[in-house]
């Protein structure tokens, strides 16, 4: 049997060894103004670990955006966690929390 090929490109499937050395050659080729989120997209990997990959590289990428990056991320992870909570509530009573409410009132 021959192996089925993925249909991912090889770029976002590579480990981090592997993008830092094909990095080398994408930033000579990338010619847009955030290099961050370039390569974020690039290697399908989040803008945190970009930064701290592209640091690796020795691009300069200041600490204040990284603290940044670090904190919408983390508010990320809360925002979505309370849509899980809201969502298990709301298949739990099998409606949202208000029309709860207003059904025990009336």
């Amino acid at each position: 049997m021959t192996k089925k090929k993925s249909n991912t490109p090889r770029h976002k499937r590579l480990n981090r060894d592997g993008r830092l050395q094909a990095a080398k050659s994408w930033l000579v080729k990338y010619n847009g103004n955030n290099k961050v989120r370039g390569y974020s997209k690039h290697f399908a990997v989040d803008l945190l670990c970009a930064a701290q990959e592209l640091k690796m590289l020795g691009i300069l990428v200041e600490e204040k955006y990284i603290k940044q990056l670090e904190i919408d991320k983390e508010r990320r992870i809360k925002n979505n966690q309370q849509k899980k909570e809201k969502k298990q509530l709301e298949e739990y009573y099998g409606q949202d929390e208000n029309d709860f409410f207003e059904y025990w009132v009336h």
